[in-house]
């Protein structure tokens, strides 16, 4: 009798995964960071190319994707999880250039610190920590040895730098929210961007700002304690956000800070005080020209002279202004216009003409007689203006209101042909 001999079927999954594998080494790279980092990792069970790739793998991401991911596993205690996490730092042997690891509130994990050392050794470039539990992790003395480190991101954390700490060799980003910097530090001479928010302790960063920085681009966003010798030294600044809880700090002199800040592109003031350039006067006449100047985002008080006038010495001495944003606040019942109407009325305010600006983001405006005489002011004044949009307060709830607003805006001349009115 003959005999058959079954035809062998291909394994067409082999085969694919066979073509996959020859794939040029920077494919093969990108294939594996756009996959989860889960999956990403058990590549190392398909064969020694694959083991090879990942062990080069420049990045690591430990998101809340992952831990969604081991959740749905039933991978939900503490300890499984670190012991997770560890093992995919033990099969990977190559450096790792970025680090990413998010902590979950509800999940504190164990081996931070090991692996914050693990990496350390690793010439890590980019690192960033979320910890969202409710009590700040403490940053381990292994990070204050990361010299190739360029980006760094921490939120939630406590920073105490060793004695004698004299700054990363080249760091470049510091992003630090809700983080308490406990002794006397510098992130170092390269630093480009500083950007502070929630934050405390930030005295102790006075030898950031020394002869020597390169910061350009530094946001202080509600961080309490500012010490204004900081900015003797702030000629490469080209981005500066400056924001405090409304009037919560004393008041500060508008030509000593932009002075110092030549090159700056992008200004970002909230709730900061400034007192006149020069005492008494009515009209500001002494801020230097900021012909660079090209975003300007700024809260005021129509109720307040001073801080009406600041904002239109700030408009004014910028020549080349091109985007205008403004967070109106509402006058407390304690507090009343004194004189701010008359003073946007002035027979000295005509000569201002802003022939760069196109756009106009006006914030919480209740309608008042002063915010309106602004109003009138810019579009008469912005033969470039493309659109004006105007946001009003959420203490207008009468439709009525809104149309009446709405009507007088509208019924303004404009400098600009094509300028609209946009209202929300």
């Amino acid at each position: 009798m003959a005999t058959h001999k079954k035809a062998r079927q291909p394994d067409w999954g082999a085969t694919v995964l066979d073509r996959i594998s020859k794939l040029p080494i920077n494919i093969l790279h990108l294939i594996l960071e756009r996959l989860p980092l889960h999956d990403a990792a058990r590549t190392t069970t398909l064969s020694k190319t694959w083991r090879t790739i990942w062990g080069s793998q420049a990045g690591l991401v430990f998101d809340d994707v992952f831990f969604s991911h081991l959740v749905s596993k039933k991978i939900e205690q503490p300890s499984d999880v670190s012991l997770t996490i560890s093992n995919i730092l033990l099969v990977h042997s190559g450096t790792i250039l970025k680090f990413h690891l998010y902590i979950p509130k509800y999940l504190p994990l164990l081996h931070t610190d090991l692996w914050i050392r693990n990496i350390s050794n690793s010439g890590v470039r980019k690192l960033e920590l979320i910890h969202t539990p409710p009590s700040p992790y403490k940053m381990p003395s292994f990070l204050f040895s990361c010299s190739e480190l360029t980006d760094l991101t921490l939120d939630n954390c406590i920073l105490s730098p060793p004695l004698g700490f004299g700054g990363f060799c080249n760091l470049i980003n510091a992003r630090l929210v809700h983080v308490k910097i406990t002794d006397d530090m510098s992130f170092g001479a390269q630093l480009e961007t500083l950007d502070l928010k929630y934050c405390t302790g930030i005295f102790n960063l006075r030898g950031q700002f020394g002869c020597d920085n390169n910061i350009r681009k530094l946001m202080i966003t509600y961080c309490g304690y500012i010490n204004l010798q900081w900015f003797k030294y702030t000629r490469n600044v080209e981005t500066f956000g400056l924001m405090f809880e409304f009037w919560s700090l004393k008041l500060i002199n508008l030509d000593s800070l932009v002075y110092k800040m030549p090159k700056i592109q992008v200004l970002l003031l909230n709730g900061v005080p400034f007192k006149s350039v020069e005492p008494g006067a009515s009209v500001f006449k002494r801020l230097r020209i900021m012909d660079k100047l090209i975003f300007l985002q700024v809260s005021v008080g129509f109720y307040d002279l001073v801080q009406t006038q600041a904002v239109i010495c700030l408009i004014r001495s910028s020549p080349n202004l091109q985007n205008l944003r403004i967070r109106l606040v509402t006058a407390m019942e304690s507090l009343t216009v004194r004189g701010v109407g008359e003073y946007l009325q002035l027979p000295d305010l005509v000569d201002l003409i802003l022939d760069k600006l196109e756009t106009v983001d006006i914030l919480g405006t209740v309608g008042s007689r002063s915010e309106l005489h602004f109003i009138k002011l810019l579009l008469a004044s912005s033969p470039s203006l493309i659109w004006m949009k105007i946001s009003k307060s959420d203490t207008i709830g009468d439709p009525r209101e809104e149309l009446r607003i709405l009507g007088e805006v509208t019924q303004l001349p404009r400098a600009s042909t094509i300028a609209k009115i946009v209202w929300n």
